[in-house]
């Protein structure tokens, strides 16, 4: 049976190329997505591990009993920016040969040497020494290799010092082997109680997890509808070839096997295509920043198990979409002629939908679980309920919608369209659930997106304080209780600097806050504070104002509008006082930002744990994450609009190829080819409708308990952006049914009914 199988699949004729060409193309755009999705998480692992070397020292542990005889390697870590880039600065001093070697270079620098990663190599190489170079002592002496990176992009340096000169340096730590894991709980403490943490910390591997897990099952749920749509092309056809098998004597097993070995060979070549596939986007998707930053292609792997649970599973799994939607091959061979009418779909249907949003609505009255592990144990049984939920009620929806429009239908096509819909609902919605589907997973995807950059009020309204180079001199626990403040040389240096317009000195004063605002505070002059734009201002006729320190303290939208708090200190007395920070005003020139970073970085003896920063590299930061996020969630929308519209063409189409001789009965007895069209569109229209709007008011829903509970805010509803979507996906849906007209009318001629 199964050359006899293969034969039927290969040589079927049109019908079965065109369907066995779709079940391959369905299969591989599954295969590809999970792939893909299963190397995402592996990479982020990859990633997190690549960098886990940056926190040696990091903890509190006791001494190796096995680093006895090992020469010790003093050890600091401090950060450092480059036109809104982050750079990851490790100066190392060995104390003897067997001082231990940071990962991706041959042997420690010594005094004078520095490694680099290609990307700040290449930074070194053609921008110029005043922004950039002369903040490193020493001169290039090799590139740090791929393991010891988190991406091709990662700006990394490791410079080499005498111990004598690390020994003296805050926040330095002898350590005797280099850090293989973070540190548990991101306790970054030395044995010394001095912070020694990078300025790059690991993403959460769990929540991550979680959140490429949903990307699955929202991409992934519309290409098993995809597969089971294009397995039941021409199923009327497929039955009665089946059922004459029965006649002439082939068994039920005999018949399913056949079934299953055509499943089986798409599968098989959807497989083949799915891992070609992956292949071939591997490099492109590697470079797209997901997570802030782009991968090394070779992140992107797949682990043995992960490509036999693919050769194995996916084929299994497509087989048994494709028998349960092929289920009623098993009738009798005379009940292909004899069908009846399947009951109506019951209420109880609603029940999963309902399940879902109560599973989710219990943790907003509970509260979050405290651990990442806990949320998506949490989180992802109710999304994933919800989904399946819409599955299961679809059919009913789409018989109420079909009962509305029979109440309401005053022409014959609305008649016949509602009389077929309440005939098989399930058949009707099976063409539009992809579509369904795709619109709830984009009003999810946008409103939580909408609400989260609602909640951290991010962007700055005012270019001119995005330009502001802010350097805060406090210490921060870390090293002593202020750095070295630049002197009047470096200070009148950076005003020299074209690009830029003005300078403000933060003076130091113990002890003072500004009300609302905590942390600390000093004492600005408001002549020098007249001249900036964009962080405020003083009172009429104040000369001293209390100033915050740093700058990223104050909520954004205020930063502008702020009205300092007078001061009762001489405008000549400032000068006597220490500086706490400095915020230089530029015209927003990337070269003025690098010459005035660098000068303030050389004025420290040792590498500062944050280099100054504007206030817009700051925003920028803190928007990384959520702008990887935002792209992810374009690529799942647009992915699953376009699986849906494939699945919509395909079960319009497989629709009509299966009811031609009614159709073309109806031709024959007078009916018009327009009042088709309208049956046609009537028919994938209302339960498009019906169910699409229980879709949309459900990821309202979902979007709003997940904000409550997870979030901790009240959703805020999506902008103008979320209704072109759906508006366009919708027009696009009816677009696809319209252009299956043409079809209409060839398959519905005379010749058809004659033929058949």
């Amino acid at each position: 049976m199964i050359p006899l199988g293969l034969r039927l699949t290969m040589q079927g004729g049109r019908e079965a190329a065109v369907r066995l060409v779709l079940l391959v193309v369905a299969v591989g755009l599954g295969t590809g997505l999970l792939l893909v999705t299963v190397s995402g998480i592996n990479a982020i692992n990859t990633l997190n591990n690549a960098s886990a070397w940056l926190w040696t020292g990091s903890n509190r542990e006791p001494p190796d009993p096995a680093a006895a005889g090992i020469a010790p390697l003093w050890w600091h870590v401090g950060g450092d920016m480059f036109r809104g880039q982050t750079i990851v600065r490790v100066d190392v001093a060995p104390t003897g040969p067997s001082s231990p070697v940071p990962p991706g270079i041959p042997h420690d620098p010594g005094p004078g040497q520095y490694y680099a990663s290609p990307a700040l190599a290449s930074l070194l190489r053609s921008t110029p020494a005043d922004e950039l170079a002369i903040r490193y002592p020493g001169h290039l002496t090799g590139t740090i290799g791929d393991t010891a990176l988190q991406g091709p992009n990662s700006l990394v340096i490791i410079v080499g010092r005498s111990p004598a000169q690390l020994a003296r340096t805050p926040a330095t730590v002898r350590v005797t082997a280099i850090a293989t894991a973070w540190p548990s709980g991101f306790e970054a403490r030395n044995p010394n109680g001095l912070p020694n943490a990078p300025p790059v910390l690991p993403l959460q591997a769990s929540g991550i997890d979680f959140i490429l897990s949903v990307v699955a099952l929202a991409i992934l749920t519309p290409v098993l509808i995809f597969i089971a749509t294009a397995t039941r092309l021409s199923a009327a056809r497929r039955e009665q070839r089946f059922a004459a098998l029965q006649l002439v004597g082939a068994t039920r097993r005999q018949v399913s096997l056949l079934a299953a070995v055509e499943s089986m060979a798409a599968a098989i070549g959807g497989v083949a295509v799915g891992f070609g596939l992956f292949y071939l986007l591997r490099v492109p998707l590697s470079a797209i920043p997901f997570t802030g930053q782009p991968f090394f292609p070779a992140q992107m792997s797949l682990s043995v198990p992960d490509v036999l649970a693919a050769v194995l599973g996916i084929p299994v799994a497509a087989a048994v979409v494709a028998r349960l939607a092929l289920r009623r091959v098993q009738i009798s061979p005379l009940g292909v002629a004899r069908r009846v009418t399947p009951g109506p779909p019951k209420a109880w249907r609603l029940v999963p939908l309902l399940a879902g949003v109560a599973e989710l609505g219990f943790f907003v009255v509970r509260g979050r679980p405290a651990a990442v592990s806990g949320q998506i144990q949490a989180f992802f049984p109710g999304i994933l309920l919800v989904v399946i939920g819409l599955i299961i009620a679809g059919p009913w929806l789409t018989m109420t919608g079909a009962r509305f429009l029979a109440r309401r239908a005053r022409r014959p096509g609305a008649l016949i369209a509602a009389r077929r819909l309440a005939d098989d609902p399930r058949a009707a919605f099976r063409a539009v659930s992809g579509l369904v589907l795709a619109l709830f997973v984009t009003t999810v995807a946008v409103s939580v997106l909408t609400t989260d950059n609602a909640k951290l009020l991010r962007p700055y309204n005012d270019s001119a304080a995005a330009n502001v180079l802010s350097d805060p001199l406090v210490g921060m626990g870390e090293g002593p209780s202020n750095l070295p403040a630049p002197s009047a040389t470096d200070l009148a240096r950076v005003r020299g600097i074209r690009g830029v317009t003005s300078v403000l000195e933060v003076h130091a004063d113990a002890g003072l806050s500004i009300h609302g605002f905590g942390a600390s505070a000093g004492l600005a002059s408001c002549a020098q504070l007249a001249k900036v734009r964009g962080l405020g201002r003083c009172p009429a006729g104040a000369a001293v104002v209390g100033f915050p320190i740093p700058l990223s303290q104050v909520p954004i939208k205020t930063l502008a509008n702020a009205t300092w708090p007078a001061e009762s200190v001489p405008a000549h007395r400032l000068n006597s006082l220490g500086i706490s920070a400095v915020d230089v005003a530029t015209n927003g020139s990337q070269q003025a930002t690098e010459q005035a970073r660098t000068i303030l970085d050389g004025t420290n003896p040792y590498p500062v744990p944050q280099a100054p920063q504007t206030l817009g590299e700051w925003i920028a930061s803190a928007d990384a994450l959520s702008n990887a996020y935002q792209q992810l969630t374009d690529v799942v929308i647009l992915t699953s609009l376009a699986i849906a519209g494939c699945t919509l063409a395909a079960g319009v189409a497989g629709g009509l190829a299966d009811r031609k001789r009614p159709f073309s009965m109806l031709r024959l007895t007078g009916a018009r080819l327009a009042m088709l069209r309208r049956v046609v569109v009537l028919e994938s229209a209302v339960p498009l409708i019906a169910v699409a709007i229980v879709a949309i008011g459900t990821g309202f829903a979902a979007s709003a308990l997940y904000a409550s509970s997870e979030m901790q805010h009240s959703l805020v509803p999506p902008g103008a952006g979320y209704y072109l979507i759906t508006t366009a996906g919708i027009v696009a849906s009816l677009a696809v049914i319209a252009a299956t007209f043409p079809m209409l009318r060839r398959i519905t001629g005379p010749e058809v009914a004659r033929n058949d």
